[in-house]
C-alpha cells in the first residue's frame, strides 16, 4: 500500500473514532481527503452551465484540500473514454466523471471500477441499472426535471386560458442523460395526466443559442399557427427559441415558454414577460455537490449514493428564488 493512502485511512480512523466518542477533541470533516488527487473529466467549457459548474467544483474542491486535474472533451463519447483510459493510468485517489454520453460511457464506468478508484459521477446519470459501478451520484434530477416542466407547462396553458394546443421541445445533445431524461419526464408527465397539450416535434438545440434558434425556426415553420407553447431543455436554448418567434413575426410572449436551468437569460426573459417559467437548476450547487460528494468518500463517509438537487418551478412570482444560480443580485 502507497504510503499516502495509508497515512489517509489513517486519518479516516481517527475521524470515525473522534466522532463515536464525545469526551475526544473535534478535528477536521475532511482529514483524509486532504491532498488527494482528483481528477475531473467534464464535457465542456463552451456552454455555460459546465463552465460555471467546473469553476464552482474546482473552488470548493480547494476548500476541501483536494488536488484537482481537469480533463475536458466537447461531448465526445470516443475522446472521454480516452480520457478515462489515462486517467485509470494515472492512479488518482478519485474520479469525478460527467458523462458525455448515457450508453457509450458505461465501458469506461466498469474500466473505473475494476481498477478500484472511487467514481462519484456529477449531473449526468446514466441508466441506474449500472449503478453498481459508482459510488456517488450528484446533480439533478433530470426527469424530476422534465417533470417540473410539463406541470409549468400545463400552468401556462392554464393561466393564459388556453385549453388545448401543440407544443415543440428543443432538446440539448442528443445521447446526453439530461436530454433523454427531461423529454422522458416531460412527456410521461403529459401523458400521465391526460393532458390536451400535445407535443407536435422537436429538435436538438445541443445545449447552444445559435443551433436551438435554427432548430425552432424550422418547427416554427413547419407547424406555424398550431405552436401554443414550447419547451426547451435550458435556458440559453429557449433566448434562441425566442429569437426564432420574434423573426417568424410571432410574439414570444403570447406563446407559453418553459425552459430550464434558471439560467441568465431565463432570469431576464422571464421578467421581461417573454418566458412563462424555468426548473431550477443552480450549476453552482451542482459543482459544490459533487466535490463535497468526493471528499465524503475519500473520507470512508457513508452517505446517500444519489444525492439531487431541487428542481423548482420557477415562474415570474418567485423568479428570485434564480438568482443566486445565476449570480445575479
Amino acid at each position: 500500500m502507497e504510503m499516502h493512502k495509508f497515512l489517509k485511512m489513517c486519518a479516516a480512523a481517527t475521524f470515525l473514532a473522534t466522532v463515536s466518542s464525545p469526551i475526544l477533541p473535534t478535528v477536521e470533516s475532511f482529514a483524509a481527503a486532504k491532498g488527494s488527487k482528483v481528477i475531473l473529466l467534464t464535457v465542456s467549457e463552451e456552454c455555460s452551465y459546465c463552465s460555471i459548474h467546473q469553476t464552482a467544483f474546482k473552488e470548493e474542491a480547494a476548500k476541501l484540500g483536494l488536488d484537482i486535474e481537469v480533463k475536458i472533451t466537447n461531448f465526445d463519447p470516443a475522446e472521454q473514454a480516452s480520457q478515462v483510459d489515462q486517467a485509470i493510468g494515472q492512479k488518482p485517489d478519485a474520479i469525478v466523471l460527467w458523462a458525455a454520453d448515457a450508453s457509450a460511457i458505461v465501458p469506461s464506468l466498469r474500466k473505473i471500477k475494476n481498477a478500484g478508484i472511487p467514481l462519484v459521477l456529477t449531473n449526468s446519470m446514466p441508466d441506474q441499472k449500472y449503478e453498481k459501478y459508482w459510488d456517488v451520484f450528484t446533480g439533478p434530477n433530470d426527469t424530476g426535471n422534465g417533470e417540473s416542466a410539463a406541470k409549468a407547462m400545463e400552468q401556462g396553458f392554464k393561466e393564459r386560458g388556453i385549453e388545448s394546443g401543440d407544443v415543440f421541445v428543443i432538446v440539448g445533445q442528443p445521447g446526453t442523460p439530461p436530454q433523454i431524461q427531461r423529454l422522458d419526464g416531460f412527456s410521461k408527465t403529459l401523458e400521465a395526466n391526460k393532458s390536451p397539450i400535445k407535443i407536435a416535434g422537436s429538435q436538438p438545440g445541443n445545449w447552444d443559442q445559435t443551433k436551438a434558434t435554427e432548430a425552432a425556426s424550422s418547427l416554427f415553420t413547419q407547424y406555424g399557427d398550431k405552436i401554443k407553447g414550447v419547451y426547451a431543455q435550458a435556458d440559453n436554448m429557449l433566448a434562441g427559441v425566442i429569437v426564432a418567434a420574434q423573426r417568424a413575426n410571432i410574439d414570444p410572449a403570447k406563446l407559453v415558454l418553459v425552459g430550464s436551468n434558471c439560467s441568465i437569460e431565463g432570469i431576464t426573459a422571464i421578467e421581461a414577460g417573454t418566458q412563462y417559467a424555468s426548473v431550477l437548476q443552480s450549476p453552482i450547487d451542482d459543482g459544490q455537490y459533487a466535490a463535497k460528494a468526493v471528499a465524503d468518500v475519500l473520507d470512508g463517509k457513508m452517505g446517500e449514493k444519489t444525492r439531487y438537487l431541487p428542481h423548482e418551478v420557477i415562474t415570474k412570482a418567485n423568479v428570485k428564488d434564480c438568482y443566486a444560480a445565476a449570480g445575479k443580485k
